[in-house]
């Protein structure tokens, strides 16, 4: 059962607003849109993983999207959250294209699309912090202690996903198997 909906974050929204309002020539025009589309494509992911979550029986899991909590002073944000009786799973959700190779030993991504390389922060590592983020909430809040697993879902069906020979990855699940 679905107890919090995704919906369309009010940043997506606010870059719209600015991007429709700024003149073609304007000074951080390009910079804008380029966040824009940063932050659709992965919304567009977030909807992807939605399609394969609808398949989960609505008695046996609890669902919530963009999940925004505070730690204190801090916060974290979760792209899906499923809750059942005994455990919850963190799903880090990311929706890219070309290949990428996980590189454990820098905590980093590289992305090679369109014959460029770009680095990304490893997601295996974010998702592991908001377990941890998490598991602290929810002692804070009187919740009982119970497994917190995490995940790394990349949306795409057509990216190709590499590891150094010598590494293995934590996790490794593809949508439709892990709903199954």
């Amino acid at each position: 059962m679905i107890k919090k909906e995704r919906t369309v974050s009010g940043f997506i929204v606010k870059l719209e607003a600015l991007v429709r309002r700024m003149p073609e020539m304007e000074p951080g025009r390009e910079r804008a849109i380029s966040q824009l589309n940063k932050r659709r494509a992965g919304y567009s992911g977030e909807q992807k993983l939605d399609y394969y979550l609808n398949f989960l029986d609505e008695k046996e899991y609890w669902i919530y999207h963009g999940l925004r909590l505070s730690n204190g002073s801090q916060f974290f944000q979760i792209d899906t959250l499923l809750l059942t009786k005994g455990s919850g799973i963190i799903l880090e959700v990311k929706n890219w294209n070309g290949t990428i190779i996980f590189e454990p030993e820098f905590h980093q991504v590289i992305r090679i699309h369109n014959e460029k390389e770009k680095a990304f922060h490893d997601p295996i590592s974010q998702a592991e912090h908001q377990s941890r983020q998490l598991k602290k909430w929810m002692a804070a809040h009187g919740f009982p202690d119970f497994p917190i697993e995490f995940a790394v879902v990349i949306s795409s069906p057509s990216t190709i996903i590499k590891s150094p020979s010598n590494q293995t990855s934590k996790k490794s699940y593809a949508c439709p198997s892990f709903v199954n």
